[in-house]
């Protein structure tokens, strides 16, 4: 197969061609996605996935703590105001890591380490440091492993960088969201810029790589006007790779996104031309566009392994490796292994009394099926690629997967007949004019994705 071309402005649809597709529907940083996994899900299941893993592994450690709500926030979360609970989660997750039934008896190998939350920087250094420390106890980290961490600029210092470099971490990633005051003000979220250009020098000098800003649209007062502005100042800080995400306002799902002024927010068609700018904007700067949603700069690792389609899609996002087992520790922490996926307690004095009474931990869980393995390698391949040879795809699992698959490729008719996906014999393409809309290509192969709920839908839209 040919390696992939990026993608430039010339080639994106219209916001008319988005705004008719767009619908709510999975970011597919999962197959089968969180919603439909088992409640009460075995404890001694997990364990058992986790005592098969085939090292090396990558860990996600969940930090849960902010200093503030932030309202277009989609997150599981804490509001933490005092310090004490930061000093009893580190203790809970040294229980944790004591207890954990890894493969073999010394460290386990380990390629990456990823902090997210919530803040992991409302830790403070000190705090940090000491989670590396018990981190090592159960993970070894091999020569070249990437060590990143998620930071609110407004919380986070010179000191905390220093800490986190000195604990081996090699990447940071900033939410940013937006530079536009009016638009922070509207989302409860502080941002003192000057700390963002700070953060991202001072990182650069202590040698990190692949510094990541996180922006957002469709924000309350978000037009392409100001959302122009904010796309200037981010091509002034050249950081290394950009996520773009779009709000998703599900105030029945996070009620404290009722704060936000429904009226305020861009129309769908607004909504869509705000992606299509952000799109057009960083493409034209020498942003290759990755995916549905990210940016990286042509030598950034991230566009490389896409180039040589080596992406993997997990709930960090995109990755550069598609084998590694993912370890998730902390209140609501998924992990990804090669059975299934297992999900701890998302109420954090519930994970809390677990932890301490040496109860089980995980409350959701799913073990794939031959038809689950199936269909994820498909979608990870879509949602990665834009492409997917079914005839390899079904020789790797054993299966005819066309056969097997006869619904999905009837379902892509109406795509394909507005050109966002083709199908060659075995082999699907999603051309340029499709890839902002790969959710929609992707969800023709859910088999466990059901109707949408009128008014009221669990997941995001496509656009």
């Amino acid at each position: 197969m040919d390696l992939i071309a990026p993608e430039g402005a010339a080639d994106a649809p219209s916001a008319e061609t988005l705004l008719a597709w767009t619908r709510p529907g999975p970011r597919y940083t999962s197959y089968p996605t969180a919603p439909v996994w088992q409640e009460h899900f075995p404890e001694a299941d997990w364990h058992a996935m986790l005592e098969a893993t085939t090292p090396p592994v990558s860990v996600y450690v969940h930090v849960p703590f902010c200093k503030e709500q932030c309202t277009f926030c989609g997150c599981t979360m804490v509001v933490a105001g005092r310090r004490e609970p930061g000093q009893r989660y580190l203790a809970a997750l040294e229980r944790q890591l004591r207890a954990l039934p890894l493969p073999g008896q010394a460290a386990v190998p380990t390629v990456r380490i990823h902090l997210g939350g919530g803040t992991p920087t409302w830790f403070s250094p000190d705090e940090l440091t000491r989670l590396f420390a018990l981190l090592s106890t159960r993970f070894a980290l091999v020569p070249g492993a990437e060590v990143s961490v998620e930071a609110d600029p407004d919380v986070t210092t010179a000191e905390h960088v220093d800490a986190l470099r000195a604990a081996g971490c090699t990447r940071l990633s900033l939410g940013v969201q937006s530079f536009d005051d009016r638009v922070l003000a509207a989302v409860h979220r502080p941002q003192p810029r000057a700390q963002v250009g700070a953060l991202l020098r001072q990182a650069r000098g202590l040698g990190m790589g692949g510094l990541n800003l996180d922006l957002m649209y469709g924000l309350p007062h978000q037009d392409e006007a100001s959302f122009a502005d904010t796309l200037a100042e981010v091509l002034e800080l050249r950081p290394d790779r950009l996520a773009v995400f779009g709000y998703a306002h599900l105030p029945w799902l996070k009620p404290h996104m009722k704060r936000i002024d429904a009226a305020t927010l861009p129309g769908p068609l607004d909504r869509a031309r705000l992606f299509l700018q952000a799109h057009r904007v960083l493409t034209a700067a020498g942003y290759q566009a990755i995916g549905l949603d990210h940016f990286a700069l042509p030598d950034d690792e991230l566009a490389v392994a896409q180039r040589a389609r080596a992406l993997h899609r997990n709930f960090m996002g995109y990755t550069t490796r598609a084998d590694l087992p993912l370890i998730g520790l902390g209140m609501s922490a998924i992990s990804e292994l090669e059975d299934g996926y297992a999900q701890q307690i998302a109420h954090l004095s519930r994970w809390w009394g677990a932890v301490d009474g040496g109860a089980p931990t995980v409350e959701k869980g799913h073990r794939l099926s031959a038809d689950d393995r199936l269909r994820r390698d498909v979608i990870n391949a879509l949602m990665c690629n834009f492409e997917v040879d079914l005839a390899q795809v079904g020789a790797r699992r054993g299966v005819d997967a066309e056969a097997a698959l006869a619904g999905a490729l009837a379902a892509l008719g109406p795509l394909e007949a507005d050109g966002l996906v083709a199908r060659e014999g075995p082999v699907l393409r999603v051309p340029p004019r499709g890839r902002l809309l790969v959710r929609n290509v992707a969800m023709a192969f859910d088999a466990h994705l059901g109707p949408p709920t009128p008014g009221r839908p669990r997941f995001s839209s496509t656009v």
